[in-house]
């Protein structure tokens, strides 16, 4: 299998190369030559800081990189995180049952246990098992969204399947009073009601947001009560540099579905959960310019996560489960600009509380120093990256770091990436790291008119993964159309063939093909909508009564009925899982959401 697998890595980039150096007929050139750069895929999203935690040009990172914006979020009719994750290429959650309700994601097989996610440079990863509650997080607030596909270690730590990186929006530069107001209403009472406002007055600059999501369940045991808040605030000072603080609160109640369980007796009786999620986050950051090329950012965090959970069985309520971390930590980071470099040299500190009940009771630190740097060479850009890591119950652990992306022409860049990453599933006394070694290679070209299309063939190599060593390779590939006619097609297909690589057993309950299609129309003044569709195969266990053979499609349809300089009211309506179909990879109590209609209304001002 390695060596049909680099044959194949071979073949792609020979007819890579063939296919750029081939000469093209007149007649087959597209009649305005910027329909054929990549800039205008990357207009208004060229700068990404994730990569190595320092802004620079999308066709200078050697990673693979999918961005989301806020005009993208839109589009999706989406209200929490996993709705908008779910029409990545690449991607897949596992819905189970309603908006709102427990969402794990994989990144090209890679477990939720290893991805690392943040806000506002906050992990919003519980530290005592490194999982993240993606369906807690609102989409209003949200500016862009980097997805880095593959290990973020060299940049950030624990990151060994990817990093999800949430930008919140910004203050408004040139106006004292801007925001939304939204609100919508569908099927089992299903209601989402939420506003921002935003602006700047002298050196103030300000973002305030509120926001309530609530269901009777779109399926059985599915109800919830979703509220959230989230404040920013950005001081610009006198002569250079500014100061920002964040705060984001959210609390939640919610009903994580019910599975039959046999009982000793022979009996079957009906266990289901009910949770209480509490979580506080907020950040105080220093971003000062030293000079046009030199910045220093210092920034303090802190963050309280609480979770309850109540298990009922046969109605009758078990013992409660208490979770509570509360950490502290800060950054500090210096980036240089000079030359052909862009230097970013840094650390990273976190204190850690963790209880559970009365019988853990932990505390630990982590800290880490980190230098990545971004060497230019004409259209070649070299990225060496390095960090240092130390948590207290597991030990030390260094990532590095290589990618090189070159700028073949102003149509392609050929991107090649390699990385030693990490990921900290517990930080129990005895747990051990799991790691991966990753290599990519990749082509993102515009070559054919009017067509955007990547490519990116993927290798990771895992061990101390429980008792197995594993193996997950395949390719992605990605294709966008520019948009005629005020429309746009997108379809994204994803393979991943997951071993254990020393029996060579197939690893089940790894989605092993993943397809995500897109019809997207935007007139710019009236009518706006998508059709989005998503297909996953989830390779299940036979014992898991897995259902993938349907495509999963959503309808999102938008008509401006007012406008009047910044002033406009738009009407939506959504039709989700327009078929009916059934797609989730275990039938206990964690099916996908049937079909439901919503419809509301936006107020922008």
């Amino acid at each position: 299998m390695t060596r049909r697998f680099f044959s194949k890595i071979r073949f792609f980039l020979s007819y890579a190369l063939i296919l750029l150096a081939w000469p093209h007929s007149p007649l087959l050139a597209a009649p305005d030559g910027d329909l054929q750069t990549l800039e205008m895929f990357y207009e208004g999203k060229d700068l990404v800081v994730s990569a190595t935690r320092n802004p620079k040009p999308l066709s200078q990172t050697a990673e693979n990189i999918t961005i989301i914006t806020a005009a993208d979020i839109e589009l999706m009719g989406a209200h929490t995180l996993p709705d908008i994750l779910n029409n990545v290429p690449g991607l897949q959650t596992d819905d189970r049952g309603s908006v709102g309700t427990f969402s794990g994601v994989s990144i090209q097989g890679a477990s939720q246990f290893h991805i690392l996610f943040l806000l506002d440079g906050v992990t919003l990863n519980f530290l005592g098992d490194n999982i993240t509650d993606i369906a807690a997080i609102p989409v209003q607030n949200i500016e862009r969204i980097e997805i880095v596909k593959g290990s973020g270690s060299s940049s950030w730590g624990s990151a060994l399947g990817g990093v999800i990186n949430i930008v919140t929006k910004p203050p408004i530069d040139d106006r004292r009073l801007g925001g939304t107001i939204a609100a919508s209403g569908g099927e089992k009472l299903t209601r989402d009601a939420r506003g921002e406002v935003s602006g700047t007055i002298d050196r103030l600059g300000y973002y305030l947001y509120a926001g309530h999501i609530a269901s009777d369940g779109l399926s059985p045991h599915t109800a919830l009560d979703f509220n959230n808040l989230y404040t920013k605030l950005r001081w610009e000072l006198p002569h250079r540099g500014n100061l920002l603080f964040t705060l984001a609160y959210t609390r939640q109640s919610v009903e994580e579905g019910a599975v039959k369980l046999i009982m000793e007796d022979g009996t079957i009786s009906e266990l289901s959960l009910d949770d209480r999620k509490r979580y506080l986050l907020s950040t105080l950051s220093l971003n000062h310019p030293f000079n046009d090329n030199t910045d220093l950012d210092l920034s303090f965090r802190t963050t309280s996560k609480r979770f309850a959970s109540l298990a009922l069985l046969g109605g009758e309520p078990l013992p409660d489960t208490i979770t509570h971390e509360y950490t502290y930590g800060g950054s500090a980071k210096v980036t240089w600009r000079g030359g052909i470099n862009s230097l970013a040299v840094g650390a990273d500190f976190d204190h850690v509380n963790y209880e559970i009940d009365d019988f853990i009771n932990l505390k630990s630190d982590k800290w880490g120093i980190f230098l990545n740097d971004t060497l230019t060479f004409g259209e070649l850009a070299i990225t060496p990256g390095i960090r240092f890591d130390q948590l207290h119950q597991v030990g030390n652990f260094t990532s590095p770091s290589l990618g090189i992306a070159w700028n073949f022409n102003d149509k392609t860049i050929l991107r090649a990436y390699g990385a030693r990453g990490y990921s900290l599933p517990v930080i129990l006394p005895d747990s051990t790291q799991e790691k991966v070694i990753t290599v990519q290679a990749g082509i993102e070209t515009t070559h054919i008119p009017y067509l955007w299309l990547k490519t990116t063939l993927f290798r990771n190599y895992l061990s101390d993964v429980g008792t197995e060593k594993q193996q997950k390779q395949g390719v992605e590939v990605e294709a966008r159309t520019v948009s005629l006619f005020n429309t746009s097609l997108s379809a994204g297909y994803t393979f991943v063939d997951a071993k254990n690589r020393e029996t060579g057993e197939e690893l089940r309950n790894i989605p092993r093909q993943i397809m995500k299609l897109g019809l997207r129309y935007d007139d710019r003044r009236f009518l706006r909508g998508s059709l989005l569709g998503r297909y996953v195969w989830w390779n299940g266990s036979p014992g898991n009564a897995t259902k993938d053979k349907a495509i999963i499609w959503d309808l999102n349809l938008a008509n401006r009925v007012f406008t009047v300089r910044d002033n406009s009211v738009e009407l939506f309506f959504s039709v989700h899982n327009l078929f009916n179909g059934a797609q989730f990879n275990s039938a206990d109590g964690f099916e996908n959401a049937r079909r439901w209609v919503e419809g509301g209304i936006r107020f922008d001002f």
